[in-house]
């Protein structure tokens, strides 16, 4: 868990955590959404940059094309960006999964933190 204010842990121990970690060498999907009327929630993403490439960038966004970051420029080795949406995470477009778009050579390290909940409500019919 990384370092800061407020009870992260607290919506992914109600909620089901889709929190990880990877070797950032291409374009992504970091984790995937369970079904329709579930949305994922980041809160949280940490980004290092072992391996820089002038013009290089990383974007985190929506399998629906929603942005939610930058891009970072990964241009730089060594280069380190953090995102902290609070505890309540930013929420994804509904039924999303979370990627990583990569433009350049660049490659690094990926933590974030996220969960998921039903976001939508479902209707019960009457039979």
């Amino acid at each position: 868990c990384m370092a800061g204010g407020g009870d992260y842990t607290r919506n992914r121990r109600i909620h089901e955590n889709k929190s990880g970690d990877t070797s950032v060498t291409g374009d992504a999907t970091l984790t995937t959404v369970r079904k329709a009327g579930y949305s994922i929630f980041l809160q949280r993403a940490h980004a290092h940059v072992t391996t820089g490439s002038p013009g290089s960038t990383w974007t985190l966004q929506d399998s629906a094309g929603k942005k939610l970051s930058g891009p970072f420029d990964a241009g730089t080795s060594g280069a380190a960006y953090t995102l902290d949406f609070g505890p309540e995470g930013v929420q994804l477009t509904e039924a999303t999964d979370l990627k990583i778009d990569v433009s350049g050579a660049a490659t690094g390290i990926l933590v974030w933190e996220a969960y998921q909940r039903q976001t939508k409500t479902l209707e019960m019919s009457a039979t």
